[in-house]
């Protein structure tokens, strides 16, 4: 965790210096929730969201208020990304895979009725358009050589007498837990759709509602250990001025971006029919990424899962308390309507 950046309004550094005095738990969420906060207006990733999110610090009366509109961002903006995720494996029975070259040339608006048609559907999209490679790394999807033998993909494969073979999965940028719940409820907290119109995104809830959350722009395919990384926001893709598609490869761990090219550039066979990652939505994502890490968020949100794994019953005492209130985000992050009342 690092302190706040120099520019953050002097309030945002007062708060936070008198909570660093105080080491208690609920003092360290106070504290994250501060940082979260000067660090979005340091990488706030349009001029509408800086503004309002200026106005909604100002607003607040209290310095107890300031805490509240931190956790909102804390709850419903880096959890929602970070929670935990199912990787979409380029892996189907084969009866289901038979039928694929159907799913490949419908390029219609029209949005698949179902969740399992719809991943199916922009899975094998998105092998088409990246060429049955992973993005990043360009190494071929193991399942497309082997098991279905793609004749595109063998064609690409056999061309190069040094390539290597992985498993891949369709990796969603917004995740595909997030799409329950696309407006604000009066009575609760601010979802994470919401927050995203704050940051002037005003279409986004609409244009990712329901299964069109599975939409091409959404997705690319990734190599397992990467999509790991991307899902844990270990990883980003930071976009490269003046050139449309490229992208330079960012982590706070340098181990992780030695294994990995230092720039990535987005390709598609049919920019109409099979886009490319939205350039929005990746800047989204990089900024969360880079908040979660520098706000010390993704930590606390570690710690959490870790709990979660090691408990076995809660404390009477309420000891288990933060790993209670981190169990409703992440019940809040996957859709559910959870309320909290004092």
């Amino acid at each position: 965790m690092t302190s706040l950046p120099p520019e953050a309004p002097k309030r945002l550094h007062n708060i936070a210096d008198i909570l660093a005095i105080d080491k208690g738990e609920e003092v360290g969420n106070n504290l994250i929730y501060i940082r979260i906060l000067g660090y979005l207006l340091h990488h706030m990733p349009t001029d509408r969201g800086l503004r309002n999110l200026i106005e909604e610090i100002n607003s607040c009366a209290e310095d107890s208020a300031i805490l509240d509109v931190g956790n909102v961002y804390y709850g419903q903006f880096i959890w929602a990304f970070r929670a935990n995720r199912n990787p979409n494996q380029t892996y189907f029975d084969s009866p289901l895979f038979d039928t694929s070259i159907d799913i490949v040339n419908d390029f219609s608006d029209e949005a698949p009725q179902s969740h399992a048609s719809a991943t199916k559907k922009v899975v094998i999209q998105a092998l088409l358009r990246d060429g049955y490679r992973c993005v990043v790394t360009k190494i071929h999807d193991s399942n497309s050589i082997i098991k279905y033998e793609i004749a595109k993909a063998k064609e690409s494969f056999d061309a190069d007498p040094d390539q290597k073979l992985v498993f891949t999965s369709a990796a969603h940028i917004f995740p595909d837990i997030t799409n329950s719940n696309t407006g604000k409820d009066e009575d609760n907290e601010w979802t994470m759709w919401a927050v995203m119109e704050r940051f002037g995104y005003d279409t986004l809830p609409d244009d990712l509602n329901g299964s069109k959350i599975h939409r091409l722009e959404n997705v690319m395919t990734l190599a397992s250990d990467v999509h790991h990384y991307f899902d844990q926001l270990s990883i980003w893709f930071a976009a490269t001025p003046g050139i449309p598609n490229r992208y330079r490869l960012e982590s706070p761990y340098p181990q992780v971006l030695q294994m990995y090219p230092q720039h990535v550039t987005f390709t598609t066979p049919d920019p109409d029919n099979l886009p490319v990652p939205s350039p929005d939505y990746l800047a989204i994502h990089a900024t969360c990424a880079k908040v979660a890490h520098l706000s010390g968020a993704g930590e606390r949100i570690d710690k959490f899962y870790q709990e979660m794994e090691d408990c076995t019953t809660l404390d009477s005492g309420g000891a288990s308390a933060f790993m209670l209130e981190h169990a409703i985000f992440e019940l809040q992050a996957r859709g559910y309507d959870v309320r909290t009342h004092v």
